[in-house]
């Protein structure tokens, strides 16, 4: 999985929580050749994640919850669109007829999978290690191809914490803590994902605000 990792590497700087992928990345690698059906279905997760962050942090009208609970297929049909509209050199049909074979891996982890079902050992169909080799080295194109594809949009900025003022003073007022300590410094640095909702909701409150005012 280079491909996929080297370009990972290089967007850590400028998104917070992309490392986690590589997490996936380990466990494909470590099973392709003793567990080919860990290794398959680690597949399927890694498209799964790795579209619904592109989704996150392209399409700011979808929050975290919402998108969390995109089904395979249409998390990665719609990581296409999004990367189809913002990047004028992706290829989407050929990346959307990709995707069609790619949702066997979905009937392969239901068949086969080791980890989401457990299984009566000894299972009854097992993947062969020729094709885990075949399956992991497709998704490490593609996926790198998708990776590539989102680095080049560019609108994605990086959630800095400097740029929101008025609502990290919101947040320390209303969480008051011991001095020299910020409640809103404290959660931007441990839990981002949580910072970027509560920040969404303070922009959708003023903005309804505003519209109000406006009337």
């Amino acid at each position: 999985m280079k491909q996929t990792k080297d370009i990972l590497k290089q967007l850590e700087p400028h998104f917070l929580n992309i490392e986690y992928y590589h997490t996936i990345v380990d466990k494909i690698e470590e099973n392709v050749h003793d567990n080919p059906d860990i290794a398959i279905e680690s597949c399927k997760s890694l498209f799964e994640g790795l579209s619904k962050f592109i989704i996150l942090n392209i399409d700011k009208s979808l929050n975290f919850n919402v998108i969390e609970g995109f089904k395979y297929k249409r998390a990665i049909s719609k990581a296409i669109d999004l990367l189809e509209k913002e990047d004028e050199t992706f290829e989407p049909d050929f990346s959307k007829n990709l995707l069609k074979a790619l949702e066997s891996l979905g009937s392969i982890r239901n068949d086969r999978g080791d980890i989401s079902h457990g299984r009566l050992s000894p299972k009854p169909l097992e993947s062969h290690v020729h094709f885990s080799i075949f399956i992991v080295s497709l998704s490490d194109s593609f996926a790198s191809y998708l990776l590539n594809s989102f680095s080049k949009v560019p609108k994605i900025k990086e959630l800095e914490y400097e740029d929101n003022s008025d609502f990290n003073d919101k947040l320390d007022n209303e969480n008051p803590l011991k001095e020299y300590l910020s409640y809103s410094k404290a959660l931007y640095d441990q839990d981002p994902v949580a910072y970027e909702l509560k920040l969404q909701d303070f922009i959708d409150e003023n903005q309804t605000e505003e519209l109000e005012t406006d009337e």
